[in-house]
């Protein structure tokens, strides 16, 4: 089991709990700003008609950081964006860790929170983060088999040969630790057009991905992986996803945008590779150059 599981253990569980603004609201023992005294008030004017339409943005509650920071990572927890994006413009750090080296960015990594993830990134989350096992968060959302975070995390340029403590990269963890179903699939096609190496041993096993499937006894991540070791990247990369894409052929899509491709690649026409894919009716095809950014 991973960290962030066996952590779970010694932390309150916070889904299914609401993390509203509401949730922000002072504590016990928070500082609170006292209303002024009747001598200290001064007459307010009445509300314009513009003003009085446009909500008042919620007062910033005096907290340490320290308890900004924790509530950030309960909503991280119980995937409240809006809550986030709050107590962050109150200043809560996208990158603070708590006593289990979780922090709302590797919260979102590993629980397949894509909106999060894209938040915590644009407010400075730091895309090298490790957990306590010294894994990325490309690492952890391979093992939970989130192909969607998986390549948004490459884009964000989180290194896809980086091994942690298990002796894993992301691609071994997708194998080793998960199970034999499409959400899985999805996520090798992702890693290998990342460029995720196919022939590294696990430090652990001794074994490569396409090894370790065939030990696990999944069929389907072997037969991907197999035709992804077994086919010459295109010379052509460009004209090579156009044409995956209209075939609808998922690792063919792969092994293009691996080759260079760019996920973006539009036809004469000006059709874009996603637009074909998504007209020859592949959803396969689709989400692996949606992943890499198409």
């Amino acid at each position: 089991m991973k960290n962030w599981v066996r952590a779970a253990a010694g932390v309150v569980v916070v889904a299914g709990m609401g993390f509203g603004l509401a949730a922000c609201a002072p504590e016990p023992g928070d500082t609170v700003r006292q209303p002024p005294t009747t001598s200290e008030a001064v007459p307010t004017p009445a509300p314009t008609e513009d003003a009085a339409e446009t909500p008042s943005e919620p007062a910033a509650p005096k907290l340490e950081q320290a308890e900004l920071d924790r509530r950030l990572r309960d909503a991280a927890w119980a995937n409240d964006v809006s809550a986030a994006k709050q107590l962050i413009e109150w200043g809560a750090d996208v990158n603070a860790v708590d006593d289990t080296v979780q922090s709302p960015y590797l919260i979102a990594t590993s629980e397949g929170r894509l909106e999060l993830l894209r938040l915590t990134l644009e407010h400075g989350a730091n895309p090298e983060a490790l957990d306590s096992w010294d894994g990325t968060g490309l690492i952890r959302a391979a093992e939970r088999g989130h192909w969607d975070i998986s390549g948004e995390l490459i884009r964000a340029g989180v290194p896809v040969d980086h091994v942690n403590n298990l002796g894993y990269q992301a691609i071994h963890e997708a194998v080793w630790l998960g199970r034999d179903d499409p959400s899985y699939h999805a996520t090798l096609r992702v890693l290998v057009a990342g460029g995720a190496a196919f022939d590294t041993l696990s430090v652990s096993e001794g074994l490569t991905p396409l090894q370790m499937a065939d030990q696990r006894g999944f069929s389907g991540q072997y037969g991907i992986l197999q035709t992804l070791t077994g086919t010459p990247l295109p010379a052509e990369p460009g004209p090579a996803l156009l044409a995956a894409a209209a075939a609808g052929d998922a690792d063919a899509v792969a092994l293009a945008l691996r080759a260079g491709a760019e996920p973006g690649t539009v036809d004469s026409d000006g059709v874009s590779a996603l637009e074909i894919a998504e007209a020859a009716g592949s959803p396969l095809a689709a989400q692996v150059i949606r992943a890499l950014g198409g």
